[in-house]
């Protein structure tokens, strides 16, 4: 190979890099999308025989949720049931993985007088 050759190859080796390297970035964050938010929530210090252990498990995913799901920015309708829907999957999902049939009741219990408080309004 002649050292022009290896010259325009190379170069058309760096600018085939150049221009692909934003599409490596965007096909990660689209991916990173399609990855459900997520928070580690920690309760070993916590007995979930007890009920104050178990509310404040709770309080603790509630919070989690939150976090990951509720942006100081949006104010867009859509944005916000979107936001919520997040928000109660993630503790759907997060009471789920604790398997805690204590939990589970007072998240049922939680998520009814929700559902009861915004149909009163």
């Amino acid at each position: 190979m002649s050292r022009l050759l290896k010259v325009k190859f190379l170069a058309a080796c760096a600018l085939t890099g150049t221009f692909l390297s934003p599409l490596s970035a965007v096909a990660y964050a689209v991916s990173a999308l399609d990855e459900p938010p997520a928070r580690v929530v920690g309760f070993r210090d916590l007995d979930l025989n007890q009920d104050v252990g178990v509310a404040t498990l709770f309080a603790r995913i509630r919070s989690a949720a939150r976090e990951v799901c509720e942006p100081l920015d949006n104010w867009s309708l859509r944005l916000l049931r979107q936001q919520f829907d997040c928000r109660q999957d993630a503790i759907g999902r997060a009471v789920a993985d604790v398997k805690s049939p204590a939990l589970t009741a007072y998240s049922l219990t939680k998520s009814k007088a929700a559902a009861s408080a915004v149909q009163q309004r």
